[in-house]
């Protein structure tokens, strides 16, 4: 039986271009919970590679790592100076360029790294991350460049999947903020949180000797600081939505261009976008840098021809979204690679081979269609923040919850320029919930860890948008004759002990957490530290 599937490549000016059909959304695995599961911290639960005992070596240089992490807040974008960079993004790349030199690297060093660059408004962390996994599968030592970070920031810079050691982290940290704050021209001449840790990561992954880097964007693409590399020859570009249109521009066709501005000359560059008019912006920007455009089938149609579909439906729901573009950008790396990593595959091939099924099977990528089970609660967390992540989210979670009785509750906010009344709305009409709780990114009324520190909103910017956000909500259900079960709380903490002031401890609960993969960081680390006779912090609004 022919079990392989050939990619459809699009050529540069057809007339028209047929969409892809959306993909079926079916229930992730779970993490299965262990007889003494309750030993373990929340955070453990969701990263279960980190339990361990830590020594007092651990604890100093956790220590280290905090004192860093503090001066990182410094280089932390506030609005004032995210303004400054809308009016001054066509400087992004220079900015980048001239730092990355400041720090002791030229472009030149950078771009002896091998590099797959990975652009989109949703599913590109997960891409990355299944792309990545496959590629240790055959043998490569891996960098992978990710944001933003679920708890810890060390978790975006990865040496064969793993978070780079708090360690390293500080010897890098130190080494490149050293560099830059010697080489300082006046007092603000620092790079941004983001633009710093992009030239950490670069250090890193060539102190590391990595076969290849995953690289995942920021934002947008074209003025993107990861888009310094003149010379990647494997791309891939992600579903599309409006998003940071302050940024990247106010229409769907604009923001493709954004995402295809990591088109290089040469390049192959595959994509599952579905939407007519983004592929066309695409094809005519792989066309101006002679790239090759392939357009990636459904998930489904390479498992059935493989039959495989049992593997799939056992996987989380990204892997169901986005599994066929990790594995075509794995492929392609692999025939483009020399030495012993190379693979003699077809250009416009695709097969589940051994090493592509563990690395899919083996790919860890939390707060993304996971279900935890802690303090008899089912704890759901997806970072979903657009339209069409949050249908994607509330399919999973109406699957999950399908025979359970238990009482629903959801945990919601959402930063940033999005239609929140949008997302709102697609929660509304697919999920039942019993009780709604809009809350800011803040685990409790004590100082935030410092990871998850924002100073782009202060803490009374971040109620005033949660209490914006209710208001929203009250809205809709006014429109739709329904009952409000929603409320803003001043702490994630806050809106949990409420839940168990309404339910007792012996009643299990179904709880959504979602809307920011900043919320997903203040809600583990909050758990970190709940239990069922915890008292509110301050109240509630």
């Amino acid at each position: 039986m022919n079990n392989t599937i050939k990619l459809r490549q699009l050529a540069t000016k057809p007339p028209t271009l047929k969409a892809l059909q959306r993909p079926a959304v079916g229930i992730n695995g779970c993490s299965q919970p262990q007889p003494d599961q309750m030993k373990y911290s929340f955070s453990e639960l969701v990263f279960s590679d980190r339990r361990r005992t830590l020594t007092e070596q651990d604890a100093r240089e956790e220590a280290e790592y905090n004192a860093d992490i503090e001066q990182l807040k410094d280089l932390q974008s506030n609005r004032e100076s995210i303004q400054n960079s809308i009016n001054t993004r066509c400087d992004t790349l220079a900015i980048t360029l001239k730092y990355l030199e400041r720090s002791g690297l030229t472009l030149e060093d950078v771009e002896k790294l091998s590099v797959i660059h990975v652009a989109g408004t949703k599913g590109k962390g997960s891409t990355c991350a299944l792309t990545e996994s496959i590629l240790r599968q055959y043998g490569a030592r891996t960098g992978f460049y990710s944001s933003p970070h679920l708890v810890s920031t060390n978790e975006r810079i990865r040496i064969n999947g793993e978070p780079l050691a708090k360690a390293k982290f500080t010897h890098f940290f130190r080494l490149v903020y050293d560099r830059l704050l010697f080489g300082r021209e006046h007092e603000r001449d620092m790079p941004a949180f983001f633009m710093f840790l992009t030239i950490v990561g670069f250090h890193v992954f060539i102190a590391e000797r990595v076969d290849v880097v995953v690289l995942e964007v920021g934002i947008g693409g074209e003025l993107d600081c990861t888009n310094i590399l003149r010379n990647v020859r494997t791309a891939g570009i992600t579903s599309l939505s409006l998003e940071h249109t302050q940024v990247l521009g106010n229409t769907i066709k604009q923001i493709a261009w954004q995402k295809a501005g990591i088109i290089k000359p040469g390049a192959h560059v595959y994509t599952h976008v579905t939407q007519p008019e983004c592929l066309q912006v695409i094809r005519e920007r792989a066309a101006e840098k002679h790239a090759q455009l392939f357009e990636v089938p459904q998930a489904e149609e390479l498992f059935a021809l493989n039959q495989r579909s049992d593997f799939l439906n056992s996987c989380n729901d990204y892997v169901r979204l986005n599994g066929c573009l990790a594995i075509a950008l794995a492929y392609d790396w692999l025939r483009q690679s020399t030495g012993r990593l190379h693979r003699d595959y077809p250009l416009n091939w695709l097969q589940l081979t051994d090493e592509v099924l563990h690395g899919i099977s083996q790919a860890n990528w939390p707060g993304r269609c996971q279900l935890v089970q802690y303090e008899n609660m089912r704890i759901h967390l997806d970072g979903a923040h657009t339209v069409e992540s949050i249908r994607v989210c509330c399919n999973w979670y109406r699957k999950s919850t399908k025979s359970s009785r238990n009482p629903s509750i959801l945990v919601f906010n959402r930063t940033g320029d999005t239609d929140t009344k949008a997302l709102l709305q697609v929660l509304q009409q697919s999920c039942s919930f019993d009780m709604v709780c809009f809350v800011p990114n803040l685990s409790s009324a004590k100082a935030n860890d410092p990871n998850q520190t924002s100073v782009c909103y202060s803490d009374e910017a971040q109620r005033e948008r949660a209490s914006l956000i209710a208001e929203a909500w009250q809205q809709l259900c006014d429109a739709n004759k329904q009952v409000n079960r929603g409320r803003m709380y001043n702490t994630v903490w806050d809106a949990f002990v409420e839940m168990r002031k309404r339910y007792p401890a012996h009643i299990e609960l179904d709880v959504l957490i979602t809307g920011s993969i900043h919320l997903l960081g203040a809600a583990i680390l909050m758990l970190d530290d709940f239990h069922l006779g915890a008292r509110a912090t301050n109240g509630s609004t």
